[in-house]
């Protein structure tokens, strides 16, 4: 299990996702509850490898898990909140008015913080499989 990470000044977007790409597990929480909250999702889960966006505090949070995970990757978080709202906007469907402008004219309702989590990882997972 892999659990990507948008690092954030006052809040995180965290994304769960197993060796089949099923999202396990998502969520947008404040920062300040960061290390708490990836210390009871490694034993849920049991988390491997964390891939941490580089973003806003991302060495500080880099430097605060290294005693929690072995294994965490920086992954250049470019775009990716244009990408998470692409990802939304699929698994939200649009309805009423929203229906009738394109997805590029509007922002969803709600923070995209864990759909950039997910974007993270499968950046990460596509990079790896480049390498081999």
């Amino acid at each position: 299990m892999i659990i990507g990470i948008d690092p954030g000044k006052d809040k995180c977007g965290l994304a769960v996702i197993d060796k089949d790409l099923n999202v396990r597990f998502k969520a947008v929480i404040k920062s300040n509850s960061l290390i708490d909250k990836l210390k009871v999702l490694k034993d849920d889960y049991q988390l491997q490898v964390v891939v941490l966006g580089n973003g806003t505090k991302s060495d500080d949070i880099a430097t605060n898990l290294k005693g929690v995970f072995k294994k965490i990757y920086i992954i250049d978080e470019s775009h990716s909140t244009l990408e998470a709202r692409e990802y939304y906007w699929k698994e939200n469907p649009r309805r009423g008015w929203r229906r009738l402008l394109p997805t590029s004219m509007q922002t969803p309702p709600e923070p995209v913080d864990d759909y950039v989590a997910i974007i993270l990882v499968l950046r990460y997972l596509n990079k790896m499989s480049k390498r081999n």
